[in-house]
C-alpha cells in the first residue's frame, strides 16, 4: 500500500510539473474541440434566425393588424412597446462567417452574402430605434478594443447600408464567374443558387431605397433607384414568385408551420382575423378573402356561401373580453381552417417577394424617380400575390378590371394609395414588420386604435433602446438620445428617417 502511495504521488507531481511548463495559451485549446466553424454552418444559423423572426401569426403580425388575439393570457393588443432586441451577436456570427471563408475558393460568395446580411441587420436595428453603433460596433476584442461604442447617426448608417448592398451585388457577380465555387453551402432559402441571391440583394436594395422616400434628396435615392432599374443585366431583380425569398415548412418536427393539426385545439378559437386587413378585402370583393379566412360561424348561410357579410374581422384596438364573447358566439372570422390547419406544411413564409418589389417599383414611378408604367408593375404585384394563393387567372383578370382596382392614371395621389393598399394586402402574414413600416412612412392603410392601445391612442414610431446600453454604454446612449429625441427614449418620437 505504501509503495502504491509513493508511486501515485510521484506520478501526480510529474503531471503538475509537465503542466506547469506548458504555456497557458496551449492549455486553453481543447484538442478534442473544434477551433473553427465552417462558414456554411454559420450561414445556416443566421438564415434560420432570419426565417424564424417575426414570422406568420406572430406578435409582429398582430402589430401589422392582420390578426387579433382574444385571450389576454396568451398576448395582448398593446402598442406600448418596450426595448429592441439588438442584433450584434448575429452580426458577430456574420463577420465570423466571412473570416472563416477567407482564403477559400468560396470566399467571394460568402463575403457577398455577408455584406447583404450586414445591411439587413443594421437596417433591422436602425429602423426600430434610430441612431445605432456601427463604425465602433463589434470591436470589443483585440489590441484596440472598444467596450463603449459611439453611436452613428441614422443618415450615416443608411449611407453605409447602401454602400454594402452595391458592393454585395458586384462581389456576387464575381463569385458566379469563378471556378470551383459551387453552390452556396448552408443556404436553405435558395438551396445555394447564387443567381437568386443576387436578385434578392437587389430587391432588398429597392426596399431600402423606397423606405428612404422621406429623405430622398439626402442620399440621392432617385439616382440610385434609376441605376438599378436602368441596368437590369448588372442589377438583376426578381422575375416571378419563383424568386421569392421564403422559408418552406415540412413534416419534420422542428419545421412545422405555426398552425397545424397538432395545435388546432389549442389556438383555433383565440386567433381572429383583424378588421384592418379583412375589411380591405371585403370592400374590394377580393377573392383572396375566401382562401385566407373562414366566415363567422353564426353568420354563415350555406345557401349563400360567398356572402361577404359573413366575414367579420375584429378591431385591433378592441378590449379582449368582448372579443372573446363575440368569438365564442360565432360572430367573428377565424383564419381558414382548410389552408392553415389542414397539414403541417402550411404555406411558405416569405421574407421578400416579387409582389413587394413590383409595388415598390410602381411607387417609385408614381413618385417620378424612374420612368415606366406604374400600372404594369402595380398589376404585376396584385397578380403575383393572388397567384401565391392559387387564385385562377380569370378571377385575377376580373379583379384587375374593377373600377376601384384599375390603376388610376389621372390622380397620382389616389394611385399611390392604391399601390400602398395592395402592397399591405400582399404583405399578409409575411415579410416581418414591413406592413407596419410602410404604414409608419405613408399612413396607408389607416391603422385601428382603440381602448386596448395603451399608448395614448397612438401607434408608436419606434422602440426603446436596450436597457443594457444604459448600464454598459451610458454616455454614448444618452448622447444619442439627446441629439435625436431631446434626451427621452420616447416610443412616439420621430427618427431622422421619418421626420
Amino acid at each position: 500500500m505504501k509503495k502504491f502511495t509513493i508511486t501515485f504521488w510521484s506520478i501526480m507531481m510529474t503531471l503538475v510539473l509537465a503542466v506547469s511548463c506548458t504555456p497557458f495559451d496551449e492549455l486553453e485549446n481543447d484538442p478534442n474541440s473544434a477551433t473553427s466553424v465552417p462558414p456554411s454552418m454559420l450561414l445556416a444559423g443566421v438564415l434560420k434566425e432570419m426565417a424564424d423572426d417575426e414570422g406568420p401569426w406572430s406578435e409582429a403580425q398582430r402589430d401589422n393588424q392582420f390578426w387579433v388575439i382574444s385571450f389576454d393570457y396568451y398576448g395582448d393588443q398593446d402598442y406600448n412597446w418596450g426595448e429592441i432586441d439588438y442584433k450584434y451577436d448575429t452580426l458577430a456570427n456574420i463577420n465570423a462567417m466571412a473570416e472563416e471563408a477567407a482564403g477559400l475558393s468560396t470566399e467571394n460568395k460568402y463575403n457577398a452574402i455577408a455584406l447583404f446580411l450586414k445591411a439587413y441587420y443594421y437596417d433591422y436595428m436602425t429602423r426600430r430605434v434610430g441612431d445605432i453603433p456601427l463604425d465602433e460596433s463589434l470591436m470589443a476584442e483585440g489590441e484596440n478594443s472598444i467596450q463603449e461604442p459611439a453611436y452613428d447617426n441614422q443618415e450615416e448608417v443608411y449611407a453605409k447600408i447602401l454602400e454594402w448592398l452595391k458592393e454585395a451585388n458586384t462581389l456576387i457577380t464575381t463569385a458566379m464567374t469563378e471556378v470551383e465555387t459551387g453552390d452556396l453551402e448552408g443556404d436553405f432559402l435558395y438551396n445555394g443558387d447564387l443567381s437568386k441571391w443576387q436578385k434578392a440583394i437587389n430587391s432588398f436594395y429597392l426596399r431600402v431605397l423606397i423606405n428612404l422616400s422621406q429623405k430622398a434628396s439626402a442620399l440621392n435615392v432617385p439616382a440610385r433607384f434609376q441605376e438599378i432599374i436602368n441596368n437590369p443585366s448588372t442589377y438583376p431583380l426578381f422575375e416571378s414568385n419563383a424568386d421569392n425569398m421564403q422559408r418552406v415548412y415540412g413534416n419534420e418536427q422542428n419545421n412545422f408551420y405555426v398552425f397545424n393539426p397538432g395545435n388546432y385545439g389549442f389556438n383555433r378559437n383565440r386567433n381572429i382575423m383583424g378588421a384592418t386587413f379583412l375589411d380591405l378585402l371585403k370592400e374590394r370583393n377580393d377573392p383572396r378573402i375566401y382562401i385566407i379566412a373562414d366566415p363567422a360561424a353564426a353568420l354563415y348561410d350555406a345557401n349563400n356561401p360567398m356572402d361577404l357579410n359573413a366575414y367579420v374581422g375584429a378591431e385591433t384596438g378592441a378590449e379582449q373580453g368582448p372579443l372573446q364573447v363575440a368569438s365564442d358566439n360565432g360572430q367573428l372570422s377565424y383564419p381558414s381552417e382548410e389552408r392553415y390547419y389542414n397539414d403541417y406544411t402550411g404555406e411558405p413564409y416569405i421574407l421578400m417577394s416579387y409582389a413587394e418589389q413590383e409595388f415598390t417599383i410602381a411607387e417609385a414611378i408614381n413618385r417620378g424617380w424612374v420612368s415606366g408604367s406604374a400600372a404594369s408593375h402595380y398589376n404585376a404585384g396584385i397578380t403575383a400575390s393572388m397567384q401565391f394563393y392559387g387564385v385562377e387567372q380569370a378571377a385575377i383578370d376580373s379583379y384587375l378590371s374593377m373600377d376601384d382596382i384599375t390603376y388610376n392614371t389621372t390622380n397620382g395621389t389616389q394611385a399611390l394609395k392604391q399601390i400602398l393598399t395592395q402592397k399591405y394586402i400582399a404583405f399578409f402574414n409575411n415579410s416581418a414588420r414591413e406592413s407596419y413600416f410602410n404604414y409608419r412612412r405613408t399612413g396607408i392603410p389607416t391603422f385601428d386604435v382603440g381602448p386596448s392601445n395603451n399608448n395614448g391612442g397612438r401607434i408608436p414610431n419606434r422602440w426603446k433602446y436596450p436597457q443594457s446600453e444604459f448600464q454598459n454604454n451610458d454616455a454614448n446612449i444618452n448622447a444619442a438620445l439627446s441629439s435625436q429625441y431631446g434626451g427621452s427614449d420616447d416610443i412616439n418620437a420621430k427618427m431622422w428617417l421619418i421626420d
